[in-house]
């Protein structure tokens, strides 16, 4: 992790954190910023020793009519720590054992393992972040359970709860609202300098090229006010990490989405052949799902030698923990795999998987991965290739998504 101290006036320090093949580079403290920093530091381990808040008061910034608390604020008032990598811009923020997780320019954060949508964006303001109010008010309900947090004269204070006073009408992350399904991201796998697997003189990049565009069309003929949209419609390269990131900007509150890669397999033996779904989990199925995952994961070798998202281990890992994401993206593979099998005889079904693929990891929404065939077997080649059975995938595909929104919304 690369952690910066953010530039503000108020406390005088610039950021001059910089990467050079994986070094940092910090600017020197002024004795203002050490001392407030002491001050900090000395707050945080009394909190820490005393295992308690008993009251703080914060106060909240308001930028183009969206209210905003500062992460500084939260760090040196409420006893809360919290890192930030500069270079991934995604903090953590903890307190016993609760954390919460985010990034800027996300509107969308995971408290405790559940993931919440907020109308906007956490922002980055002249060298400082800010979190949105809602974020803040959610995460002060579940790291302090006993205390309430209330809002007077822009200014948010916790106070101890006691039996006479009504509860602050502030939803809290033991009931999370259900987002709408607005949206589904459909992804080619691979294009560009990466072609993927190669049987015969058929590319999987191409092949996921035609799938999805045929996903695409099919969805938007029957699926009526949910937006379609597609990572590449045309053959260029896209880091892993980038692809779910396109997905990841467009949530908000009141809006979820769904994530969607399409692939097609490949085998050393020739054998090998069917179609399968997967859903991203660290405990793959079996070896061959294994093996899946690595050989869909090898295009990392392709990519700028720069941070990626899927390379952050606290952000990955409390994606992990998200049983709310996994059992949704389970209930989704399980949906198009259920469709695939019906509509696609002639291939046999290898049923629902997990394994660990990078494309899939941090996805704020539910994401499979979409395995359509054999490339290396001679025979689904060929089908792959035909325009009756690429509708078929696609109808399949996109059936088992309806069917799952049909689930979700009930």
């Amino acid at each position: 992790m690369h952690f910066f101290k953010t530039e503000k006036k108020r406390f005088g320090t610039t950021e001059t954190a910089a990467r050079n093949n994986g070094d940092r580079i910090i600017s020197k403290p002024s004795p203002i910023t050490r001392r407030l920093t002491i001050t900090a530091l000395y707050l945080s381990v009394w909190t820490l020793l005393s295992g308690s808040v008993t009251s703080f008061t914060i106060r909240e910034y308001t930028f183009n009519k969206k209210n905003y608390v500062s992460l500084y604020d939260i760090a040196t008032k409420t006893g809360i720590n919290q890192t930030f990598d500069v270079i991934s811009q995604r903090g953590k923020l903890y307190h016993k054992h609760h954390s919460a997780v985010f990034q800027a320019g996300y509107a969308a954060y995971l408290i405790d393992g559940r993931v919440y949508l907020s109308d906007y964006p956490v922002i980055r303001k002249n060298g400082e972040i800010f979190i949105p109010s809602l974020f803040f008010r959610e995460m002060c309900s579940a790291f302090f359970p006993e205390f309430e947090i209330r809002l007077a004269n822009n200014h948010y204070s916790l106070k101890t709860k006691t039996i006479t006073e009504d509860p602050v009408p502030f939803l809290t992350p033991d009931s999370p609202p259900k987002e709408k399904i607005a949206f589904i991201f459909i992804d080619p796998g691979h294009g560009g300098r990466d072609p993927g697997a190669i049987g015969g003189k058929i590319r999987e990049k191409d092949l996921t090229l035609k799938l999805s565009r045929k996903i695409r069309d099919y969805l938007k003929k029957n699926l009526k006010g949910v937006q379609i949209l597609m990572t590449r419609d045309k053959d260029h390269f896209i880091e892993l990490g980038k692809r779910t990131e396109m997905a990841n900007r467009k949530l908000k509150k009141g809006t979820n989405g769904l994530f969607v890669s399409v692939h097609v397999n490949a085998s050393i033996s020739s054998r090998s052949n069917g179609h399968e779904t997967y859903y991203l989990s660290q405990n793959p199925t079996n070896e061959e799902s294994r093996a899946t995952a690595s050989l869909e994961n090898n295009v990392v070798v392709l990519e700028s030698k720069k941070h990626k998202p899927y390379q952050d281990v606290e952000y990955v890992e409390a994606l992990m923990l998200t049983t709310q994401i996994q059992k949704e993206s389970a209930l989704l593979a399980d949906n198009i795999q259920g469709r695939m099998k019906k509509n696609l005889r002639e291939t046999r079904s290898r049923g629902v998987k997990k394994a660990d693929f990078f494309v899939l990891r941090g996805a704020l929404m539910p994401a499979v991965l979409v395995e359509a065939g054999y490339i290396t077997n001679s025979k689904e080649r060929k089908l792959l290739t035909q325009k009756d059975f690429q509708d078929r995938v696609a109808k399949s595909v996109g059936d088992g998504v309806i069917d799952f929104i049909k689930e979700y919304n009930k």
